[in-house]
C-alpha cells in the first residue's frame, strides 16, 4: 500500500497503516474524526491535529482540533484565525492545490504576529508555533483542510514526518469525500420523501447555503414574492422579515431547539407564510452535507381539512375552527374580518378563545400546534 514511501526517524509503516485505517473508518461514520486526528498526531509526533472548514468572509463552519483544550478552537475563531488577512497559514494554504503539503517554512507567521497582536497572543497562549497542512477539498463554496498542531519545542516537521503526513492526508481526503457522498445520498432520500407529501422544503449546509430543494420550493423561489437566494443563502423578499429568518437559521445551524417558526410577508400583500427552520440530525463529526431543513407553509392549504381536524382535536366551534385554519395559513385577523364581513373586534375575541383552547400564545404557536394536512 505504501510502496515507494520510505519512513524513517521513528515513523513506521505499521503506525501509518493504523492511522490510515482510522481515517477510513471515520469517513464511514464508524469512529469519530477525533480518533483519526489523534492517530495522525501520534504518527507525526505532534501535539494534535486539525480538520477545518473555511468559508467566505472568514467564516469557520467547523473546526475539530485534538490534543488541545476545547477553548483553543473557540479562541482561534475569536481572534480571526480563519481570516486570510490575519493568518498566512490560511491565506497561503487556501491558494495551494489539493494534497499539496506545506510546512511552517511556507508561511509568514512571525510577520502575522507582529501585525495582529490578538492572533499573536493566541499562538503564544496555546503554543501553536508550527504547523504542516494541506487542502483536502477545494471547491468554490466548500473548503476543508487538514493540519498538524505543533508547539515551539516540537518545531517544524521533519522530512519523515512530512512524508507520513502526506500519505495520511490522501487517506483523509478519501474519507472526507466518502462522508460527503453518504450525506448527499441521505439528503436525496429525504428530499424524495418530502416530495411525496408535496412539502415546500430547502436543505442548507453548515454555511447556511441551499444544497437542495423540492420542486415546490423551486417554484416558490421562481415566483420571487416571498423568498430569494442571496449568495446561495435564503433570505426574505420583505426586508422587515429578514432578521427573523437569519436568527432561526443561526439557531438551527448551532444545533438549537428542534424547530423555529418565523413569519414572512408576501410581497405587496397582507398575506404571510410560515417558515420552519430545524436542525437536521448529525453526529459530533464535521459535516459537509445538509445541516438545516427549511419548510415553508403557504396560505391556500386545504383549510377545510385543517379546520375539521382542529375542531376535533381542540373542541373548537365551527367558526373558531375556520378562523384557526385561516390563521395557520398566514391570514391576519384584519383580513379574516374583511373576508367574513364581521368587525375586527369580533375576530379578535374569537382568536383569544382559540388561543386558550389550543394552548397557544401567538399566531406562530397556533400554526405549529395545528395539524398540517
Amino acid at each position: 500500500m505504501w510502496s515507494g514511501v520510505a519512513f524513517m526517524g521513528g515513523v513506521t509503516q505499521e503506525s501509518v497503516e493504523g492511522a490510515a485505517e482510522l481515517f477510513r473508518a471515520a469517513g464511514l461514520g464508524q469512529v469519530a474524526w477525533d480518533a483519526a486526528l489523534d492517530g495522525l498526531a501520534a504518527v507525526t509526533g505532534s501535539t494534535g491535529a486539525q480538520l477545518i472548514g473555511l468559508g467566505s468572509e472568514a467564516t469557520v463552519p467547523f473546526n475539530v482540533m485534538t490534543g488541545v483544550p476545547a477553548e483553543t478552537g473557540e479562541a482561534f475563531v475569536a481572534v480571526g484565525g480563519g481570516d486570510p488577512a490575519v493568518n498566512s497559514r490560511v491565506r497561503v494554504g487556501m491558494q495551494a492545490a489539493e494534497l499539496v503539503v506545506l510546512d511552517e517554512t511556507a508561511f509568514t507567521t512571525a510577520a502575522d504576529m507582529r501585525l495582529n497582536p490578538e492572533y499573536a497572543e493566541w499562538i503564544r497562549a496555546w503554543d501553536m508555533h508550527h504547523t504542516c497542512l494541506t487542502n483536502l477539498v477545494k471547491e468554490p463554496d466548500r473548503h476543508a483542510g487538514l493540519a498538524l498542531l505543533r508547539n515551539e519545542r516540537q518545531g517544524n516537521v521533519t522530512d519523515d514526518q512530512k512524508r507520513a503526513f502526506a500519505a495520511l492526508a490522501a487517506q483523509a481526503r478519501v474519507a472526507v469525500r466518502t462522508q460527503m457522498a453518504l450525506e448527499a445520498q441521505g439528503a436525496q432520500l429525504l428530499a424524495g420523501a418530502l416530495e411525496v407529501v408535496r412539502a415546500t422544503a430547502f436543505f442548507c449546509d453548515d454555511f447556511g447555503r441551499v444544497r437542495g430543494m423540492t420542486a415546490s420550493a423551486e417554484a416558490l423561489l421562481s415566483a420571487g414574492d416571498v423568498l430569494r437566494l442571496h449568495r446561495g443563502m435564503l433570505t426574505t423578499v420583505c426586508e422587515a422579515d429578514r432578521r427573523g429568518l437569519e436568527v432561526a437559521m443561526g439557531e438551527a445551524l448551532a444545533g438549537g431547539a428542534p424547530a423555529f417558526a418565523v413569519a414572512a410577508r408576501r410581497l405587496n400583500t397582507d398575506d404571510r407564510v410560515f417558515i420552519e427552520v430545524a436542525p437536521l440530525p448529525s453526529s459530533n463529526t464535521p459535516g459537509f452535507g445538509p445541516r438545516a431543513l427549511v419548510v415553508v407553509h403557504e396560505p391556500g392549504a386545504d383549510e377545510a381539512r385543517v379546520a375539521a381536524a382542529a375542531g376535533s382535536l381542540f373542541g373548537l366551534s365551527a367558526s373558531e375552527a375556520a378562523i384557526a385554519a385561516q390563521l395557520a395559513a398566514g391570514r391576519s385577523p384584519a383580513a379574516i374580518a374583511h373576508d367574513r364581513r364581521v368587525s375586527l373586534g369580533t375576530v379578535r375575541t374569537q382568536v383569544r378563545r382559540i388561543y386558550e383552547k389550543v394552548g397557544a400564545a401567538s399566531q406562530l404557536e397556533l400554526a405549529a400546534r395545528l395539524p398540517r394536512l
